[in-house]
């Protein structure tokens, strides 16, 4: 438990018990706080409690006690409110900080895949391989393509030029060096015996 939970349930706890006690003394102390009531509250009969169905009844009828209940009631919703709304966290969108390579061995491997799948959707390439290496301020992206046959290496260069611009977008603020290796696929050529 938190400390700042552990003063809110305490203080909590404390107006309670202040409210329990002060009903139980009311309910008790019908007589003695029946002598320093104010003029205009009805006085209780001396075999009645303080506040009777006749004393609600005679409550009721004056002019301020409608707009007076209404008012305590409003006050004590928007309190009611007011706390619960200061009590519920809120969560803004917050600034990407660096990585670090503790904890990003899981990230990264899925970054790794996510790069690969890419680069294979990119006209031309037939396999590619990827890894990310994580220095203190910097990147490392090595990419290893092999194209189909019939695709030159400058086709899919275009390609793996934005792939790696969406991997430095990914792993800013940290600066990323890629290093890019093409190879053609070879042609099944059949055996001739």
């Amino acid at each position: 438990m938190t400390s700042r939970s552990g003063v809110n349930r305490t203080l909590i706890a404390l107006a309670g018990v202040a409210l329990l006690g002060a009903g139980l003394w009311l309910l008790g102390a019908t007589r003695a706080v029946g002598d320093h009531l104010p003029a205009w509250w009805p006085a209780p009969a001396a075999d009645a409690v303080l506040l009777d169905r006749d004393g609600l009844a005679s409550l009721r009828e004056t002019g301020w006690w409608a707009p007076a209940v209404t008012a305590a009631g409003t006050v004590l919703t928007l309190l009611c409110v007011a706390w619960a709304v200061s009590r519920t966290p809120v969560r803004g969108l917050r600034t990407a900080g660096p990585l670090s390579p503790s904890r990003t061995e899981l990230r990264l491997t899925a970054l790794e895949d996510a790069v690969c799948e890419d680069a294979r959707r990119i006209e031309g390439v037939a396999r590619a391989r990827c890894r990310i290496a994580l220095r203190r301020t910097s990147a490392h992206l090595t990419l290893r393509v092999w194209t189909r046959p019939g695709h030159a290496p400058a086709d899919v260069l275009d390609g793996l030029g934005k792939l790696s611009t969406t991997v430095e977008h990914a792993l800013r603020p940290r600066d990323l060096r890629t290093r890019t290796r093409v190879s053609a696929q070879r042609h099944a050529a059949p055996h001739v015996r």
